[in-house]
């Protein structure tokens, strides 16, 4: 409220060179370079800092205090080339492809003021650091109808993560009167397949099956911030996922039908902890083994050419395997909890919606529910969110004109009903002279409240 500044500042500019060629009637050819450039800052006034914390000032005595504005800067550049070679025919489609792109991107900081030091005391960065990565992949896929209303899909895909940072983070470790040190060197090799089976009965009723493996490396946050909860000095695994799903579509001019079920196992799944940083991001964790089981349903119906009622559900669980604490300052660090909820992890998932449509006006009621959920992962009941229910309306009407293909006026109504609900927070556990605390914070979401647009196409 006392600094009117504190603000996120970001410009990108992205250059894209694209070529398509076809080559013959089944052969084409596409191809994609590009470059993208991303400078971005935000500042922060901070008072009674303790001035040992910020290295370029040179102050030992950790005792000296001063109120401040500080600025945390980074510069992204991104370059690389997405290509890919297509063969289709009346029962056979191949494409062969690869990709491949190069990231670099400087954080660091400055002071822009000290409250009683001049500006040559407090010049330079308090930290520095860098991040470069290499991503590359080669792939084929292909699809194959062997027979009406079969067909066969698979695809393969090796890719290459190379992953560098250094430097120091922008946080002071008090043991050591340093700087966070940041030294990670990583390579991962990903292999991941995929086949899928989907049969046509006719020409409304599908059913589909597949089986895929994926992996994920770890993000810069999960290296650098995993000293805020970590008690080694261990860094992060990639993860695994094996993905099984099985589903069922129905499609008719006045009604369409869908079900989805899925089971997903993992190996060193990246869940939240429940912590933030100094950003509000999520802090994750490695876990060894968890799943994500469930069943998703859509429906729409078209009750009349104006008029259609839809709605999805998931219903899942969403699991971890013998879940052992592994928070440093947890007051059940080291134990085996069993089987645990995965945090941020609903049960139920649901909406619906009414679309009214008639010559340009159309109106839009949709309500959407999400279950409980939990902020951590040992299913504490004062780190967790409530269940709820928002409706939001949606109305717009489009007229033509003779300057421009169509206009059209829109207001988005949140929160028609006025709910009072909170769809995010965050939450940690720890012990204090043998008492257990359990610290819970809240995004609570506004009331009700409007957007309106105008949109031209021309």
């Amino acid at each position: 409220d006392y600094y009117d500044d504190h603000t996120d500042n970001y410009l990108q500019i992205n250059n894209q060179l694209i070529i398509n060629h076809r080559l013959s009637d089944a052969w084409t050819l596409s191809a994609m370079g590009f470059y993208t450039y991303g400078y971005g800052f935000y500042k922060q006034y901070k008072a009674e800092r303790s001035l040992v914390e910020y290295m370029n000032m040179g102050i030992a005595d950790y005792g000296v205090e001063a109120d401040m504005i500080r600025r945390k800067v980074m510069r992204n550049h991104t370059t690389g080339l997405n290509a890919s070679v297509g063969y289709n025919s009346e029962r056979l489609s191949l494409l062969f492809g690869g990709f491949y792109s190069f990231y670099t991107c400087p954080h660091w900081g400055e002071l822009d003021w000290v409250d009683g030091y001049s500006t040559e005391q407090i010049a330079g960065r308090w930290y520095d650091n860098d991040v470069d990565k290499q991503d590359a992949n080669i792939f084929v896929k292909a699809m194959w109808k062997p027979a009406k209303g079969l067909s066969i899909s698979a695809d393969v895909q090796y890719r290459y993560v190379d992953y560098k940072a250094w430097g120091v983070n922008d946080n002071f470790d008090w043991e050591t009167m340093q700087m966070q040190p940041i030294d990670v060197d990583k390579q991962y090799h990903f292999l991941n397949p995929q086949v899928g089976v989907t049969y046509s009965f006719n020409d409304k009723n599908k059913l589909f099956a597949s089986v895929a493996v994926a992996h994920k490396e770890p993000t810069r946050s999960d290296f650098t911030d995993r000293y805020m909860f970590a008690d080694d000095q261990t860094q992060p695994s990639a993860e695994r996922l094996l993905d099984y799903e099985l589903g069922y579509e129905y499609a008719s001019k006045r009604l369409a039908l869908g079900v989805n079920l899925y089971y997903m196992r993992y190996k060193n799944q990246l869940i939240p902890t429940g912590m933030v940083n100094d950003s509000s991001d999520a802090l994750n964790v490695n876990v060894p083994d968890s799943y994500r089981l469930g069943a998703e349903f859509t429906a729409a119906w078209n009750i009349t050419n104006w008029l259609t009622l839809g709605g999805n559900a998931t219903l899942s669980r969403n699991k971890i395997l013998d879940y052992v604490d592994l928070l440093a300052d947890s007051p059940t660090y080291g134990d085996n909890l069993g089987t645990m909820t995965i945090a941020y992890s609903p049960d139920v998932v649901a909406s619906a919606y009414l679309d009214l449509h008639a010559r340009g006006f159309e109106a839009v009621l949709r309500t959407q529910h999400v279950g409980k959920q939990y902020f951590t992962n040992n299913e504490v009941e004062a780190l967790s969110l409530d269940a709820y229910t928002v409706t939001n309306l949606d109305l717009a009407y489009t007229l033509k004109t003779r300057s421009a293909k169509s206009v059209r006026f829109g207001v988005t109504i949140y929160n028609l009903l006025n709910a009072s609900y909170c769809s995010n927070g965050y939450g940690y556990s720890y012990m204090w002279d043998g008492v257990r605390y359990d610290e819970a914070y809240y995004f609570p979401q506004a009331p009700l409240h409007a957007l309106a647009n105008v949109t031209v196409k021309f």
